[in-house]
């Protein structure tokens, strides 16, 4: 053999098995790659074991000073709020100063406006009196206070004067000089009333301590 055909016979041979080290190397069904899918973060939820635990917790209570305010707000309208009088001494509410123009008119309507101040200032000095209950309708429902109340008389209704004459004697007004009684000595019946150190004596009434 020939130097020329031995060298066509190497580079052939080198060829042919080069040809075949790439048919077994390189794969022959190549796929495409697959998208990444996104994997959504996992909740951890309570085990058993913290859901008993929160069934058996008992709930916050609210605080008994807090729960009290907002009840009592709630249940305490704007015409029931007292308002302080006389040196702190009574206590009187917009409810309170009409049920006393409703007294007053029933045992004043026809007496002078003094008078009629004058037997409100006697309910609030009871009022502020140690020896009467310490506000103005229990002062006025008392048993056998005031013959409108125990005889069943009591109107309903007051009118433009024995209002103002109430509201006077919120203000601090007193004709009678601190008296806890009134009485008509024409139709009085009680011995007692007429022992009383008397202190004025307004149209029909007399005042005394």
């Amino acid at each position: 053999m020939t130097r020329e055909a031995r060298t066509r016979l190497f580079f052939w041979t080198n060829s042919f098995g080069l040809m075949l080290l790439c048919l077994f190397v390189t794969p022959t069904n190549a796929s495409a790659p697959h998208p990444i899918e996104a994997t959504p973060a996992l909740v951890k939820l309570p085990d058993a074991s913290a859901i008993r635990a929160a069934k058996q917790e008992p709930k916050a209570k609210p605080k008994t000073s807090e729960t009290t305010a907002v009840r009592q707000m709630a249940s305490v309208s704007r015409d029931q709020r007292p308002r302080v009088i006389r040196n702190g001494k009574v206590k009187v509410s917009e409810r309170d100063m009409e049920l006393l123009a409703r007294l007053v008119y029933a045992e004043g309507r026809g007496e002078p406006y003094e008078g009629q101040v004058a037997i409100a200032a006697v309910v609030l000095n009871r009022v502020a009196s140690s020896q009467f209950p310490n506000s103005v309708r229990e002062v006025i429902i008392s048993p056998n206070a005031f013959s409108p109340v125990r005889n069943g008389t009591l109107p309903h209704k007051s009118n433009d004067s024995t209002r103002r004459a109430v509201q006077d004697a919120v203000n601090g007004k007193d004709p009678t000089n601190g008296s806890l009684y009134f009485f008509n000595p024409h139709t009085a019946t009680s011995d007692w009333i007429f022992s009383r150190p008397k202190t004025v004596v307004i149209g029909n009434h007399t005042f005394a301590r």
